[in-house]
C-alpha cells in the first residue's frame, strides 16, 4: 500500500467526503445516491460557512478515511474543535493508523492560528465517543483515550483533550430545535430530508419513514430540500420524521424504542 496522504476537503474533492460513507452496493441503491447528493450539498454549505472543516485520507487516488469537525466556544471564551465524525470504512484498513493520522492532522491544524478562534490557536479538541464498536474495530472511547482525551463530567460519551493542562472547557448547551408541523402533516408520515452530514442518517430516515407508514397504515410524504425547497423551509428547514404532526424520537437503529413510541401515538 502506498503512503497515506491527508488532504483538506475543498470544493474539488467534496465528493470524496460525501461518498466515503456509502456502503457496499451503494451505486445500485437510489436512496444511497440521494443521500450522498444531500451530503455534497451539506459539504458545500459547510465550506462556505467555516472554510476547511474536514480532511480525507487517500491511498493513491482512493479515499480511505475521513474526519470532520466544527468550532465551539464556551461562555469563558475557551475555543475547542469538536470532532463530529472520524471514519475508516473498510475493515481491511482498520488498525493501520489511518484514524490516528487524521486526528493528528486536525490537532496540528488547530494548534496553529485559526480563523475559527479569532486568529488564535484552539484551546483543545473534543469528540463524541459513542459506544458500540463493530467486531474487530477499536472502540471510539479506547481510540480517543489512547490519544490523550478524557471524559467530560456529566456526559458519558463526550471526551476532551486540552492543549494546555490547566484548560477547562464547559460545552456550550444547544437548544433543541424541532421541525414545524403543518396542517397537511396530520394523518400521514412526513419525512423531512435536507442536506445532512451523514449519508447513513439520511438513508435511515427514509427507511424509517417507510417502516412507520407500513406499520401504521399511513401515507408517507417526502419533503426533500432539493425537490421541494419551499416545503422544506416551511417545516423549519430541519430534518426528521413527523407522524400525525408529532416528531419521532427514534428510528430503525433502535427499533424496540421506535415500536414502543409508535404504540403511544
Amino acid at each position: 500500500m502506498s503512503a497515506t496522504r491527508i488532504l483538506p476537503v475543498a470544493v474539488r474533492n467534496a465528493g470524496d467526503l460525501a461518498t466515503i460513507c456509502a456502503g457496499e452496493g451503494a451505486k445500485s441503491d437510489p436512496l444511497w445516491e440521494r443521500a450522498t447528493k444531500a451530503k455534497r450539498q451539506w459539504v458545500r454549505d459547510r465550506l462556505a460557512e467555516l472554510g476547511t472543516f474536514a480532511w480525507v485520507a487517500y491511498n493513491g487516488a482512493d479515499p480511505i478515511g475521513m474526519i470532520q469537525c466544527h468550532p465551539d466556544r464556551d461562555p469563558m471564551g475557551v475555543g475547542v474543535a469538536v470532532i463530529d465524525c472520524i471514519w475508516v470504512p473498510k475493515k481491511s484498513r482498520w488498525g493501520r493508523g489511518i484514524g490516528s493520522k487524521l486526528l493528528a492532522e486536525v490537532e496540528t491544524t488547530m494548534q496553529r492560528q485559526h480563523r475559527w478562534f479569532d486568529g488564535k490557536p484552539a484551546d483543545g479538541m473534543a469528540a463524541m465517543a459513542f459506544h458500540g464498536e463493530a467486531e474487530g474495530q477499536q472502540s471510539a472511547e479506547s481510540f480517543y483515550m489512547h490519544h490523550g482525551f478524557v471524559h467530560v463530567d456529566g456526559d458519558p460519551d463526550l471526551m476532551f483533550k486540552p492543549f494546555l493542562p490547566e484548560t477547562v472547557w464547559t460545552p456550550t448547551p444547544h437548544a433543541v430545535v424541532t421541525p414545524t408541523s403543518l396542517p397537511d402533516d396530520l394523518a400521514r408520515v412526513t419525512v423531512l430530508l435536507g442536506p445532512l452530514s451523514c449519508p447513513f442518517q439520511y438513508r435511515i430516515l427514509g427507511q424509517t419513514a417507510t417502516y412507520v407508514g407500513e406499520k401504521l397504515g399511513l401515507t408517507v410524504t417526502e419533503v426533500d430540500a432539493v425537490n421541494d425547497p419551499e416545503g422544506y423551509l416551511a417545516h423549519g428547514g430541519l430534518t426528521g420524521i413527523l407522524v400525525n404532526g408529532h416528531l419521532l424520537g427514534y428510528d430503525l437503529l433502535r427499533r424496540e424504542k421506535l415500536d414502543e413510541e409508535l404504540r403511544g401515538l
